[in-house]
């Protein structure tokens, strides 16, 4: 589609990405970079390869899928940046039960979504502050 129609702008919302590939997407880096050069929002969710958001992006066992979607976050900015006619919006986006995880027998969320969203909000306007 974003082939066809080289007008066509859209949110990157890499973490179903992930799921769907049940990858980090090292080997669709062709496509990665031609949604990059096309994305005007950041959906800012961290997804991993079998599920589409992360428990808690501080943990140290999801770095590695946080530093995979901050580098293309990243890539995002510096374009939107570079391309000054074009704008960049981002949404810290970690959903409540049933996409958080629960603890089992009880729907009780294993994390503070208030808590994940703010803090991803935080991370995020400190890392592009330059920008703003």
């Amino acid at each position: 589609m974003l082939q066809e129609n080289q007008q066509a702008k859209i949110t990157a919302d890499f973490s179903h990405w992930c799921v769907v590939s049940e990858s980090l997407l090292e080997q669709q880096e062709d496509a990665v970079n031609l949604a990059i050069s096309r994305a005007i929002h950041i959906h800012a969710r961290v997804g991993h390869t079998e599920g589409p958001q992360v428990n808690d992006p501080k943990a140290p066992e999801w770095q590695i899928a946080v530093s995979a979607h901050l580098k293309w976050w990243d890539q995002i900015v510096k374009e939107r940046v570079d391309d000054a006619a074009e704008f960049l919006t981002i949404t810290p986006e970690f959903g409540p039960v049933p996409y958080m995880q629960t603890i089992p027998f009880s729907t009780m969320p294993v994390s503070n979504q208030w808590e994940i969203n703010v803090y991803m909000m935080n991370l995020l306007k400190s890392r592009y502050a330059e920008f703003l």
